[in-house]
């Protein structure tokens, strides 16, 4: 076994064997997490049965541009669609403008302090736009902006990447400062790529890629919002095959994780075994067992779970599921 510390989570990384042997209550107030990467396919169903979750290392966020927008809108629950106009409606009494633009170093020296400083504000945020300068401008004419201007203020910006041999844009780098925020800009800004995206010809648009835990480096809410805009998570290996790992994780703390925390674990097929494909299963760990799970539902889940992560008698106790 080996412990060590990821982006400030503990945790331990863990064979097969141990992982089906070993006793976890041991490692309680050591580490949030215990994981076995890349376990064979043929074990699966044992690392499940052990309380241990089979899923993609990574996942990607992806949508069909469709023909129109109003097409596009048509997709979303009534719900969904609702936020969008309301969102329209909020941004649109802003007084702000929406402008297309090529990347270029100018664009950069607006952007990158404004990008930097709501990243800034994340517990394990990561300035990959900043730190990635030099290879965006190599290839800023694979790239477009869709900038919000308040006046002659930078409200923000999204800069996405095109890719015809994928037939995809993705959205890489976005910020918007807090309060435009507030009045839904992030859920307009996103609506702008992808109706560029359709006017240059794109069939897909992606928001670019999270690692399959939510409540650490990515909060449990990004998912939410993704998927109310009409995306949908698939494993990475099946957009870029030979991309993706896979990894069997058993939460067994939350110091280091939000309060509820969850992955998206393989679904099961018709025998209950794990299986390695597209449909996933929202597993949800709390100190309690009740968790409000609406805000998660999302219509490409199979399912969703929840499991209770017991703060008693020491913070981390064993996993046990509902």
């Amino acid at each position: 076994m080996m412990r060590t510390v990821a982006f400030g989570v503990p945790m331990a990384v863990v064979d097969v064997e141990e992982a089906l042997n070993g006793d976890w209550t041991a490692c309680r107030g050591e580490v949030d997490i215990v994981r076995v990467q890349d376990p064979p396919l043929a074990r699966w169903a044992e690392l499940a049965a052990a309380g241990f979750f089979p899923k993609p290392q990574v996942v990607v966020w992806r949508t069909a541009t469709a023909e129109t927008e109003h097409d596009y809108l048509a997709r979303l629950p009534s719900k969904d669609r609702r936020n969008v106009f309301a969102a329209r409606r909020r941004v649109r009494a802003t007084g702000v403008r929406f402008e297309i633009r090529p990347v270029s170093a100018g664009l950069l020296e607006l952007f990158l302090p404004l990008y930097e400083r709501e990243v800034g504000k994340m517990r394990h945020g990561w300035a990959g736009a900043s730190a990635q300068r030099a290879q965006i401008l190599a290839a800023a004419d694979q790239y477009f902006a869709v900038c919000v201007w308040d006046g002659a203020d930078l409200a923000g910006a999204c800069l996405s990447l095109q890719s015809r041999e994928k037939d995809e844009v993705r959205a890489r780098f976005s910020a918007v400062v807090p309060h435009h925020r507030a009045a839904g800009l992030p859920r307009l800004l996103y609506m702008k790529v992808i109706e560029e995206a359709r006017r240059r010809g794109f069939g897909w648009v992606s928001l670019g890629s999270d690692p399959n835990l939510y409540g650490h480096m990515v909060k449990p809410g990004l998912f939410g919002f993704k998927s109310r805009l009409g995306f949908v998570s698939v494993p990475s290996h099946l957009v870029d095959p030979g991309s993706g790992s896979d990894q069997a994780d058993r939460i067994v703390g939350l110091s280091a994780l939000t309060d509820p925390s969850f992955v998206l674990a393989y679904a099961t097929g018709d025998d209950g075994r794990p299986v390695r494909g597209p449909d996933l299963r929202l597993e949800m760990f709390g100190a309690t067992g009740d968790v409000d799970l609406r805000p998660y539902r999302s219509a490409f889940l199979t399912g969703m779970r929840t499991h209770r992560v017991d703060a008693v008698p020491s913070p981390f106790p064993s996993l046990t599921g509902d």
